[in-house]
């Protein structure tokens, strides 16, 4: 439990935890539109072949639009991710160039 406290503390743990919640219900979103479209096995010869005799494009349509919204999903967390790091990063970079600036600055330094 404390690897979990120590993850939300930080801002960048927030958000990987805030992304393994989206992933997991798009995950539980996809199993519950698996399992209302599932049939017994009898029903399922069935359906295979009339699937083979009448292959409908636009059946696969939800699976295809979860998969994308999924994808784009992911694309901005790792983009928001990355911008916030970046950020970060150069604020650090200022504060020890102002550091540095400092202490050259100071008489008897060096």
């Amino acid at each position: 439990m404390p690897y979990i406290n120590m993850l939300v503390s930080t801002p960048s743990g927030r958000l990987s935890m805030v992304a393994l919640a989206f992933v997991a219900l798009s995950l539980l979103w996809a199993g519950n539109v698996l399992a209302s479209e599932g049939v017994d096995q009898g029903e399922a010869q069935v359906v295979v072949v009339a699937q083979e005799q009448n292959s409908d494009p636009e059946a696969n349509l939800p699976f295809l639009f979860a998969v994308y919204i999924i994808t784009w999903g992911g694309f901005f967390a790792y983009s928001f991710a990355m911008s916030r790091r970046q950020r970060e990063i150069q604020r650090e970079l200022d504060a020890l160039k102002a550091v540095i600036a400092d202490k050259e600055s100071q008489p008897g330094a060096g």
